[in-house]
């Protein structure tokens, strides 16, 4: 049995999709579908209204999708557990291609993020580029060490050995938790066939708003996690120094991935690029307070 696990907040834009979807797969097998929200919108009323059957757990205080992940497996039956975003849409075959991707030896297996709002959304294009440029279809199967919860799945056996999701890292509390899987020795799959489409913001300040607390809490991470970038973290001399470059190493690094893959973007909505730069100034903003803040709380 498969337990579809879906983390939720003021969701009432995307979730009728995301379940019609769900409720939708091509799979023949057993599946629940657990969703923790914690909506002050009306989310928790088009669930009950239009699906009665979903297993909808509704938390009175606003949680952050790790902590609510968590709520979810321990409310959870099956032997593997399937993650996805509420503002996503699987795949017909996303369950059936995560079921018997899981006949293999690997624990952990994730697919590709495709964007699901319209070409024409340019604050949404920039918000694919600046998440999921390693994630994008088109790759051979491989052996990595991270995918996004927003399309992952692990056996039941994963989370009773190493314990679950720390929500403090939140919005890269996966990245820190793979990064102690890999560590362990647990080994993830990157299946490019399971695939799931991804509804990113668009408003331009709260696209801004996200990419500054992913950047603040990034060397919080790089000081918990053994990731390329964590010396800068720990050392504010060379943070000091290479925080120019920073942004300029991430602009170009995304540009070229998504001239490799997904080259359409880049020719046919340019401005995208000049919002996706923008965003890294707020990143970068972060990234610092970040520094600043972690490096005080560890010297005190």
């Amino acid at each position: 049995m498969i337990s579809v696990i879906i983390p939720s907040y003021n969701s009432e834009n995307t979730i009728q999709k995301c379940l019609d979807a769900l409720k939708n797969q091509s799979y023949q097998g057993n599946y629940e579908i657990i969703l923790v929200d914690s909506s002050i919108d009306r989310t928790p009323q088009i669930v009950s209204d239009n699906h009665p059957d979903i297993r909808l757990i509704h938390l009175d205080k606003k949680t952050d999708p790790g902590t609510a992940r968590n709520i979810g497996i321990r409310e959870a039956k099956g032997d593997i557990f399937a993650f996805i975003d509420s503002d996503c849409v699987p795949s017909k075959d996303w369950l059936e291609r995560i079921a018997n991707a899981h006949k293999s030896v690997y624990r952990i297996i994730g697919g590709v993020v495709i964007n699901g709002n319209a070409d024409h959304d340019i604050i949404a294009l920039a918000g694919y580029m600046a998440e999921f440029r390693e994630f994008l279809p088109g790759q051979l199967k491989r052996e990595v060490t991270h995918i996004p919860t927003c399309n992952i799945s692990y056996k039941k056996e994963i989370f009773v050995k190493y314990g679950f999701f720390q929500g403090k890292y939140y919005p890269q509390e996966d990245l820190v938790y793979h990064c102690m899987l890999t560590e362990k020795g647990e080994k993830i799959l990157l299946d490019p066939t399971i695939e799931i489409f991804h509804n990113h913001r668009s408003n331009f300040k709260e696209f801004l708003k996200h990419q500054k607390k992913i950047g603040a809490v990034t060397p919080l991470v790089l000081r918990t996690a053994r990731l390329p970038g964590s010396f800068i973290a720990k050392h504010p001399i060379p943070y000091a120094i290479l925080i120019p470059v920073l942004p300029v190493i991430k602009f170009l690094r995304t540009l070229i991935v998504f001239l490799h893959r997904q080259p359409k973007i880049i020719v046919r909505r340019p401005i995208a690029i000049l919002a996706f730069g923008i965003s890294l100034i707020w990143w970068t903003i972060g990234f610092t307070q970040g520094v600043c803040t972690s490096r005080y709380s560890t010297t005190r």
